[in-house]
């Protein structure tokens, strides 16, 4: 049963956690902590502007939101759904990525959003502070203390640890120390379009995404008839005031092949309105007593459409930390370093998958806004600048499992096709240790698998335990006999996830092809 959070006076006792911020980062930890039954108290401001934004929620969301026990009312609620993106970068043709139409994700504004999360986490016990702001975070021996003002009186909160889930405003975050990319001043420039009768049936479902000289431009649909129109535009070279951002917006929209025309027949609702939209990431994600979850630890670009997801799954993941610690503290110093390793990889990848786009953009136009994006993200995610064109959008490197990128996991999906037998061996440069590892809800020391191209080391992939994997791969001949045999010997998984951990365990070198002898 969930303890009570008590009220004496102004002040609330007996938390746990508090967690300050109500969106998709600070909804996932609040709830996943009261599952676990721990006292929680979620500060929710009034929605900002920015809760207008419109945003893509991918179909891989649906298995965090299951996790938080979150999906079922996310489908109940009716959100607009997301079949995939249209795509016309760098001058090139207009390609469509499609999800399918047993695999859509969501197309809705955040503050719908965040409602429905908020719902959820009040079902699960958690003590939500509607209408109240935090405005002043003091930390002591005795732990967090935050001051909040809202409807009524003003609220004092008292616990050992405190989740930020501010997002860009950052209570806490800014005074832990942010890095901020300054190369790439990043200005969102937003407003609705509403078209009688609703936009052509081939793209109602879809995000457009498009390129141009000086900035690139996106639209996400809210119902058949109403479209969020964005320009992501350097800000240095814009002096704002008065009603000039509907006159900035319409005139970067003109400027695009497709999207601009894609609004004739379209009246615009409201007026526009803007954000900023600059990237940074903290110095240092967690430590014991405090974690910076979502979009107050790191922003990234939204090209990816994968925003919402990995605030989403940095909210979840923090929730585990901090239960981690308060039910095994000799554990937490483990729990936030973890916490931390993972962000910072994160971010990494997220700026490694949207480096080819800025280069491409940047070789075609040759402008200082992309040749700058394209210098920064080689940077940040550590690589060498090449040339060459993008296949496809960025693809999601924050999975709840392995974080190996796709493309390599689909090539030794092939190479195993390819194989008139399995073949499997142990991997030459595989080695196994203890590290810590997310069991259940727990963050544990568990023996990993490490390759020379993995040096990190995991464990689980889509539910799938890798070292059982090990086990049965290598004494059978075929992927059916090696799925079977795992099922013999453990939880059984479906065929889908276990050719995905098998695919991933090729293609971190876990396990080789054995070479064929005369």
């Amino acid at each position: 049963m969930q303890r009570r959070v008590c009220l004496r006076g102004s002040e609330l006792t007996n938390i746990d956690a508090i967690v300050l911020g109500s969106g998709p980062a600070g909804c996932a930890a609040a709830t996943l902590l009261a599952r676990r039954s721990h006292r929680v108290a979620l500060v929710s401001p009034t929605a900002p502007v920015t809760g207008a934004l419109a945003v893509s929620i991918p179909p891989s969301a649906r298995r965090v939101l299951q996790e938080l026990g979150a999906l079922g009312d996310i489908d109940a609620a009716g959100l607009y759904p997301n079949h995939g993106n249209s795509v016309r970068w760098a001058g090139g043709g207009i390609r469509s990525e499609t999800f399918g139409p047993d695999s859509a994700g969501y197309h809705t504004d955040r503050a719908g959003l965040e409602t429905v999360l908020l719902e959820v986490a009040e079902r699960a016990g958690v003590t939500v502070l509607h209408g109240y702001t935090a405005r002043q975070a003091h930390e002591s021996e005795r732990g967090w203390r935050v001051r909040c003002e809202g409807p009524g009186v003003e609220q004092a909160l008292a616990a050992p640890w405190v989740i930020d889930a501010t997002g860009r405003h950052g209570l806490i975050a800014r005074t832990e120390g942010r890095e901020v990319d300054r190369s790439t001043t990043t200005l969102a420039i937003v407003r609705r379009w509403g078209r009688k009768g609703g936009w052509p049936e081939a793209d109602r479902h879809l995000t457009f995404i498009e390129s141009y000289h000086n900035g690139w431009a996106w639209s996400v649909p809210l119902a058949m008839d109403v479209r969020c129109y964005t320009v992501m535009i350097d800000q240095r070279e814009e002096e704002l005031g008065g009603n000039e951002l509907s006159r900035i917006l319409d005139r970067e929209l003109d400027r695009t092949e497709h999207l601009g025309k894609s609004r004739e027949g379209a009246e615009p609702i409201g007026e526009a309105w803007a954000c900023p939209a600059s990237l940074y990431r903290a110095t240092r994600y967690a430590r014991p007593g405090l974690i910076l979850a979502g979009d107050a630890g790191s922003f990234i670009d939204p090209l990816s459409s994968f925003g919402v997801k990995k605030a989403l799954s940095s909210g979840w993941l923090a929730g585990i930390v901090a239960n981690t610690a308060l039910i095994d503290p000799e554990m937490t110093q483990s729990a936030v370093d973890f916490f931390d390793a993972r962000e910072r990889e994160v971010y990494r990848r997220y700026r490694a998958a949207s480096a080819p786009f800025f280069t491409s953009a940047a070789n075609t136009y040759g402008s200082e806004y992309w040749t700058a994006r394209s210098s920064a993200a080689h940077q940040a995610g550590g690589l060498i600048e090449r040339g060459g064109s993008p296949a496809s959008i960025p693809s999601d490197p924050d999975a709840l499992g392995s974080d190996v990128p796709e493309e390599e996991v689909r090539g030794a999906f092939e190479a195993i096709r390819a194989q008139e037998t399995l073949n499997a061996v142990r991997g030459s440069t595989l080695r196994i240790f203890d590290g810590p590892g997310i069991a259940g809800h727990r963050i544990v020391m568990e023996q990993r698998l490490a390759t020379s191209s993995w040096p990190a080391g995991m464990r689980y992939v889509r539910g799938v335990d890798l070292l059982q994997l090990l086990e049965a791969t290598t004494s059978q001949e075929s992927v059916p006999d090696g799925w079977t045999r795992y099922n013999e010997i453990g939880p059984a998984v479906t065929l889908p996830d276990y050719l995905t951990a098998l695919s991933t365990a090729f293609a971190t070198g876990i396990l080789e092809h054995r070479e064929p002898t005369d």
